[in-house]
């Protein structure tokens, strides 16, 4: 006979990336839970927030986010279920942010965000004393994409991701109903948890996940990108912030010392975008100052200023 771990299990996920849903669901789903005659934990905002510790079971089954310091940190001496994706989904990662972390419900709250994370004296150094400005958040996105070895929270999931002792949970079972089927019987196998897995309750979940706008729009910077390279013209003028930042990070990189303009005036379609290119200015053309190494040599002027807490 085998018994369940005597362990907490941790949930540990990139803020957005429905990670209080996986919490509820394996509660849910063990015996004797509290929600066992609930179906479907959404609150009005797609989230899983409408619940207070008291509410779930037990104390077994517990949340985190990936850095240390801070209440929700990686806690010791607990069994690790982490809610992994590709590092080329980078981009959905911070987009589940932008739109689903709590205090982040409109536009102009999300700008102030990612201005007030950022390190206070680089931002007033080189921005000057800043109002909410989406086009300050979008340069500041854009450092972060340029640099993302340096950045603290990728880092730190990165670790997470690949420790051979933390569970690794698919994120994109999320939106599929028999991954998610089989990625909640692997946790109650390998923990010993005897899930009773309620079919019912998969399908509501993968009903809100699959329809969430950071899933449906996922892999619309990519397409954009894709369309480039392959000379055919697609709509892109309803992108957001981070998908225009990555985007002109990914053509910064891959086109020698071009610099997409500072700002948010955007393209309509991809083949404006080409045009931009191809008759990019030679005079304008320099080493890019959000490059930290340029023709594999250190670049001098390269802005180091911390994007993140």
């Amino acid at each position: 006979m085998t018994f369940p771990s005597s362990k907490e299990i941790q949930v540990i996920y990139t803020p957005g990336t429905f990670g209080n849903a996986v919490r509820w669901m394996f509660d849910r789903f063990t015996k004797g839970s509290k929600f066992k005659d609930m179906y479907s934990p959404w609150d009005e905002h797609g989230r899983v927030h409408g619940f207070n510790d008291d509410d779930y079971n037990t104390e077994k089954f517990i949340r985190g986010h990936q850095v240390k310091g801070r209440v929700d940190s990686p806690i010791p001496n607990t069994d690790k279920v982490v809610l992994s994706f590709d590092p080329k989904d980078i981009l959905f990662a911070e987009r589940c942010q932008f739109y689903r972390v709590p205090g982040w419900e409109n536009d102009e709250k999300r700008y102030e965000n990612i201005i007030r994370s950022a390190d206070a004296n680089f931002v007033k150094q080189t921005f000057g004393n800043v109002p909410v400005s989406k086009s300050v958040a979008k340069e500041l996105i854009k450092i972060q994409f340029h640099d993302m070895e340096e950045n603290l929270w990728w880092n730190s999931m990165k670790k997470l991701m690949t420790d051979e002792n933390n569970h690794n949970f698919n994120l994109y079972a999320l939106w599929d109903f028999e991954s998610l089927k089989d990625e909640l019987q692997k946790v109650s196998e390998k923990y010993n948890l005897d899930f009773v897995i309620d079919e019912k309750v998969i399908y509501n979940i993968v009903n809100e996940i699959k329809n969430s706008y950071p899933v449906v729009t996922k892999d619309r910077a990519q397409q954009v990108l894709e369309s480039i390279n392959s000379h055919i013209n697609m709509d892109c003028d309803n992108l957001d912030i981070l998908e225009q930042a990555f985007i002109e990070v990914e053509l910064e990189r891959t086109h020698d010392s071009v610099i997409f303009p500072y700002g948010t005036n955007w393209f309509n379609d991809t083949m404006q975008i080409r045009e931009f290119l191809k008759t990019y200015p030679t005079y304008l053309k320099h080493m890019n100052p959000r490059l930290p190494w340029y023709k594999n040599i250190k670049n001098p002027y390269h802005l180091t200023g911390e994007i993140n807490e």
